[in-house]
């Protein structure tokens, strides 16, 4: 669908008049969002509205719904916090505070543009804020007490923002996996941004909170070389290096690495699972020990990180909340709004009718990888020139991120067009008899 035939965004959504698009992504636009309270302040949020094209699809549904599921129980201020998740005519949407900053990656790609680095003691501290928000996560339980299971899957630079005020959020819960969710993998898929993939990840093998452990010892070891780790110019190349799991000894490549900081990344990125820090928690906790040791003013590091954003992207807070006053100014006329309508998360409706289908399942998404392990088999024969059993092929993906999107079955679409072709038949020929017969 083009830009030109969109339709246009709604006007209001739940308590939130709907401003300026912000962003958006394969599955959602973000939207900026007001209201009023009751005592004459105004709030403004993000608004992350399921694209409409995709609000009937029961699949994305369901990974719409799951994610606004994970993200209520969470409240950590190093996770995104949500606000509000609802349903307003046919748009589904989740409120979540609006921020003020850039990722971990537009940081760092202009940190290297420039040929600077991220002090030791700041990546360190970023990384164990990061570690805080994902134990939270881990350790969700439900009303009764049982264990969520949380699983984040995307931990990333790109999923990690950092703000004006030097806060760090862990946002991007949208491949999170948890026993509470009503999408489901099939057996053998694996989600995720590719370079950050843990071994067993990528070999489709089970996978549990020290897969999230890995994946932010991958963060930090670029966040402390300013290489790239895994990443190599083609997929399947990036995929072998996962396979390989070989990290090279930082020591070897940053003159005067500390020796405290590579043990912490050397752990956290050990091939075997058993091997690695056994929580998020246990990796905070050895990062923090570092900060202790190592800055000279530990105390100060929030303010580091803010002085940090500040510098890199000059002016941008001030912009930014000039914009979004802007963005939000101009107020819909009350007679052309539909009537509030927000669904609490736990009563909705949605979640009512996506949870009485038992086949929803995910669907991959730009910047992950959906693949089978024999999909997973048929790269790795490429790299030796082998020929496949069967193939995989790239999907669309968002600029700077990678994706393997593992192509829709054959078999099933094969059955489906064989069926149309034999009714198609039996018609014809029933068709012919009665000419005949006349």
């Amino acid at each position: 669908m083009t830009s030109a035939h969109a339709p246009p965004p709604p006007k209001q959504l739940g308590r939130f008049e709907v401003g300026a698009k912000i962003g958006g992504g394969g599955m959602a636009t973000i939207y900026l969002g007001r209201r009023t309270r009751g005592n004459g302040t105004e709030q403004v949020v993000a608004l992350k509205v399921i694209r409409d094209e995709l609000a009937n699809d029961p699949q994305f549904a369901a990974m719409f719904v799951d994610e606004a599921k994970i993200l209520a129980r969470l409240k950590h201020p190093n996770v995104i916090r949500t606000l509000e998740y609802g349903i307003t005519g046919h748009h589904r949407y989740i409120a979540m505070e609006l921020l003020s900053g850039r990722t971990f990656a537009d940081v760092w790609d202009l940190l290297v543009h420039r040929g600077e680095r991220v002090p030791f003691e700041l990546a360190a501290w970023i990384c164990a804020r990061v570690a805080e928000g994902l134990h939270s996560a881990h350790e969700l339980v439900d009303a009764k007490g049982t264990p969520l299971g949380v699983i984040h899957r995307d931990v990333n630079p790109s999923n990690v923002f950092l703000t004006h005020a030097g806060e760090v959020k862990l946002i991007d819960f949208g491949l999170a996996k948890a026993r509470m969710r009503v999408s489901r993998s099939q057996d053998g898929i694996v989600k995720g941004k590719i370079p950050y993939l843990a071994p067993e990840q990528a070999q489709g093998r089970p996978i549990d909170r020290r897969t999230d452990v890995y994946a932010l010892g991958a963060t930090l070891w670029e966040a402390a070389t300013m290489k790239r780790l895994f990443k190599r110019e083609t997929d399947v190349a990036t995929l072998k290096a996962i396979r390989d799991a070989h990290v090279p000894d930082v020591r070897e490549l940053v003159p005067g690495f500390p020796d405290a900081l590579w043990a912490i990344i050397d752990k956290a990125l050990q091939r075997e699972a058993d091997a690695r820090f056994a929580s998020a928690d246990a990796m905070r906790a050895a990062l923090d020990e570092f900060v202790k040791d190592f800055a000279k003013d530990a105390g100060t590091i929030k303010e580091q990180l803010a002085q940090l954003v500040s510098e890199l992207f000059p002016g941008q807070e001030q912009k930014l909340e000039e914009w979004a006053r802007a963005a939000t100014s101009v107020r819909v006329p009350k007679h052309t709004m539909p009537p509030p309508a927000p669904v609490p998360i736990a009563s909705s409706s949605l979640l009512e009718d996506v949870a009485s289908s038992p086949d929803v399942q995910e669907r991959p998404s730009a910047g992950t990888i959906s693949a089978r392990p024999a999909e997973l088999q048929a790269m790795r024969e490429a790299e030796t020139g082998e020929a496949p059993a069967t193939r995989a092929e790239a999907g669309p993906s968002a600029p700077g991120e990678e994706a393997i999107a593992a192509r829709p079955s054959d078999a099933h679409r094969a059955k489906r067009v064989w069926l149309s072709v034999l009714v198609v038949v039996i018609v014809c020929a029933v068709i012919a008899s009665i000419a005949a017969s006349r």
